[in-house]
This record gives C-alpha cells, structure tokens and sequence, in this order.
C-alpha cells in the first residue's frame, strides 16, 4: 500500500514552500502506528461513529490512507489527530460491510515524512444497538455527588442526560436496567435524600418504594424477564473496606444479601427459600431469555468483615413459572466456586440463549475493586466455560451488557490507568469466540486524557430513551410512591 504520487507532489511543494531549498525526506517506519485509541486490528460494526484518533508524536500533519479493495480515500489533517468527517465515515463503512479496510497513517515533521506499516478493521454487517446508556461517576469511593445517568448515540458522538445530579442534588443514581435492550422499559433507583425505584412503561414514569416488611432492605441491581411482566433484584447490604498497605486501595463487601422477584401488575415481591436462605448469600439475578429459569449469584457466608477475601460465589439457578409467578425451592449449581477457587458474579444471557457471559475474580461479588477480574463466557451447548482472552486485560474488565442481536458486548475496563472504568465494545462470533473489543469512538481523542469520571454499567438499548428528568423530579419530591407488598410464590 503507498502513498499516492499526487499526495507525494503535494507534500514536496508545501516543503518547498514553507523549507526553501529543503526536499522532502521519505521514511518507512516498519512497525505498526502509535495511536490511541487502539484500533489496529479490531472488529467493529458498520454502524460506529468514527474511529477517530491521535498519533502520539509531535507532528505538523498527519496522513489517512483507508483502502478498500482498489478504492482509496486520503485524507490530511493538521497536527497530530485524525478526526474523520461523519458523512464520509458512514460512506466507507456501508461500502464495506463484512469485509476488511486497511489503514496507512503517514506524518509530516518539517521536511521528514514517516509512513507506518497498515492496519487492518474488520467491518462488520452486523449493527450494533443504536444507544448505549450508563452511568457517569467519579472513581473515588464516597464522592457520589456528582454523577448522572445519560445516553450516547454509538453511531455519532451525541449524549444526552437522562437524570443527574444537578436536577436531584445529593440523591445517588443507580442500577438502570431494560427489558431486552428496550428503550421504553426502564427501571433505575435514587438512593439517599430522595430515594425510590423509578419505572418506564411505555412513556408513563411511576414511583415504588420496594422495601416490604420481608426486606431487610431496598431492591438493587435488577433484571428484566423477556414477558416484562416480571422484575428480578437483589437486596444488598453494602459495605467498603479501605486497605491500609498494598496496591488494593478498597473493596466492597457484600454483609448481606437475598433475591426477590417483582410482580408488576399484582405489585408484589416473591422470593423463594432457595433466594433467601439463612447463612448465604443471594446477589445479581438474570433471568434465561426463555423466561423459565432466574439465575444468581450465591455463597456461604463468613465472618465479615474479617474475613471479606475468603467469600466466594457459585453461580445458581433456580427454577420460574411464568404463568404463576413461582419460583422453585430447589437450587441448581451450575459452577461451584468451591471446586474453582474463585468467585462468580454479574451473570448475563445472550439473548439467543447459547451463552452465559459472567466475571470471574479471585472472592466477593462487586468486580470494580478487583484487579484481576476477568470476563468467562459458559457455552450452554457444550457445558463448558472459557475466559474471554481476546476481551481480557490485566485490570479489572466487569459490567458487561450484550446487545439485542447477541454478537456485540459492551463491557468496562480499567486497563490503561487502572483507574478509570471505560466502556469497550467487542464482537463474539455464533461459535463464542470473541474479538479484539475497541474502547468507545469520542470526536476528540484527547477526550479521555481530560475526563474525570468513569463509565458505569453500560447498557446496549435500539433506540433513544424518551425520559423527563424534570418530570421524574417532579415525581420523587411530591408524591409518596406506590408501596410494593409482599407475596408467596407458592
């Protein structure tokens, strides 16, 4: 792949005219270009907005040559960063659906011209949803009062805020949920000085106040059944500890924990012996996209907070009747941290049902705080489960969510600073096998030197969230909410 003569003359008479007498001095670089982001060699969907880029040398300009087949768009830019114009982006991308565009990036120094080995980016036919809803909040441990809940367009660089602090000042935001990537099904909590459980149907916004006399505590961390009649949470009781030596700065200890199924239109929580057994703890439900098994997360409790690093979670499942509401007494162990060593949460189905996506790290079932954490995926068809080489870094990788056509994922890592949480998207074949994910396109590259927060539960949903904070403010400041009661599901 070269250079074209016609950007070759072009060059030597802007050196000539800014380098009298100098001639334009050509280099092979002979290894791969330092960008950031790292998009060599990924696989994204013809949808994206655009890879946009910086090289990290000093530079006047910078060279674009993107080749498909025998067609060649060049594009130059001032300095060091490759911002591509939309229109022509989105043309390149439909142009090549399902096939591979390769990359040459060329900078000018002066007189001295470097070429960098191509690249490839494999584009695929297969769309990504169009939104991506999560939370933004600081990565310090108490310091939650500025955050937000908002919505970004994968296929441009549009955001939107859905609810933040600075319509519900000094209330916590968190656990946003949809039913099978709907947009018009949500549900979200406030926590601290306005608290409640806040549910979209269909453009009408209610408010719940979950704890029953049953509870030890408010709902948490929910997931939708596919009928979306059905609502399943845990009940946590968190707590933090703060490490006084070493390079673990905190984790989050979970005291103590059930699950509760909530039925929408009798309003009613329903739990089952196997949910809320004495001397375990129940966390992180899913129900099966065929609506008839909930799955979760379940250890054995230890001493706490003493003995915090020896806690460790199977992943189980139980049985659920639609029709009635009842869930079976019976547990299912479907992988024992008991003969792994290790600790299971955030279980996430594919939506086709073949597989399992879960995060795997060394005890405790809150993966933010764990270095090692790391992305599994089980393959219901075999019974066999395989970490997500291509997905893994060596920092925390967790909060996975899988889009409504089953083949993209979009996860959050804390690789590169070990600090902030950022959002990477990644494609997983019909076999399992998964891709080298790209971290989320911004229209600056210099977007995450300057961005002081992280990215926090991610969720892929096909369209835009129609939600007022305004009227949700409305809602929890003045009226009472609707009282969810108890149940049997039996």
């Amino acid at each position: 792949m070269k250079i074209t003569r016609f950007i070759i003359l072009s060059l030597m008479i802007l050196v000539a005219a800014c380098n009298p007498g100098k001639k334009l001095v050509q280099e092979e670089a002979g290894s791969m270009p330092p960008i950031f982001p790292d998009y060599t060699d990924v696989t994204v969907p013809y949808n994206i907005a655009p890879l946009n880029f910086r090289i990290n040398e000093t530079c006047d300009k910078l060279f674009v040559t993107i080749s498909a087949g025998s067609k060649k768009t060049e594009m130059a830019f001032r300095g060091a960063r490759a911002i591509f114009p939309i229109k022509a982006w989105e043309r390149i991308m439909k142009e090549n659906r399902n096939d591979t565009i390769g990359i040459t990036v060329s900078v000018l120094s002066g007189n001295h011209l470097k070429k960098y080995k191509p690249f490839s980016i494999f584009v695929s036919g297969i769309p990504v949803d169009g939104y991506m809803v999560y939370r933004k909040i600081m990565p310090g441990f108490q310091n939650w009062n500025q955050m937000g809940i908002y919505q970004r367009s994968l296929s441009s660089f549009s955001v939107e805020t859905l609810i933040d602090s600075r319509v519900l000042p000094g209330t916590c935001m968190n656990c946003h949920s949809f039913a099978s990537n709907d947009p018009s099904t949500m549900v979200f909590h406030l926590r601290e000085s306005l608290p409640g459980t806040i549910l979209l149907q269909n453009g009408k916004v209610r408010k719940l106040n979950t704890k029953t006399e049953k509870m030890f505590g408010a709902a948490a961390f929910p997931y939708w059944h596919p009928s979306k009649k059905y609502i399943a949470f845990s009940v946590n009781r968190v707590n933090q500890i703060f490490h006084a030596a070493g390079n673990f700065r905190a984790a989050a200890v979970d005291m103590r924990s059930d699950v509760f199924v909530y039925d929408i239109e009798k309003n009613i929580m329903l739990t089952s012996p196997a949910l809320s057994a004495a001397g375990k703890f129940e966390s992180f439900p899913c129900f099966s996209p065929d609506g008839l098994k909930l799955f979760y997360c379940s250890a054995d409790s230890v001493q706490l907070p003493q003995k915090f690093s020896s806690i460790r979670y199977s992943l189980c499942s139980v049985s659920f009747d639609p029709a009635t509401g009842k869930l079976g007494e019976t547990a299912d162990t479907v992988i024992s941290c008991h003969a792994i060593n290790k600790s299971i949460s955030i279980p996430r189905i594919s939506p086709d049902g073949r597989f399992l996506m879960f995060c795997m790290a060394d005890y405790g079932c809150f993966p933010s705080y764990n270095p090692e954490a790391d992305l599994y995926l089980l393959d219901f068809k075999t019974g066999k489960y395989e970490p997500l080489s291509g997905f893994n870094s060596d920092n925390v990788d967790s909060y996975h969510s899988w889009s409504s056509e089953g083949r993209w994922v979009v996860f959050t890592s804390r690789r590169g600073d070990g600090l902030y949480a950022k959002p990477y998207i990644g494609f997983i074949d019909e076999n399992g096998k998964d891709c080298k994910p790209f971290l989320l396109p911004q229209k600056d590259p210099a977007f995450y030197d300057l961005y002081l927060f992280s990215y926090n539960v991610p969720e892929l949903v096909k369209g835009p969230v129609h939600l007022d904070p305004y009227e949700v403010e409305k809602l929890v400041r003045k009226t009472p909410g609707v009282q969810v009661e108890s149940g049997s599901s039996h």
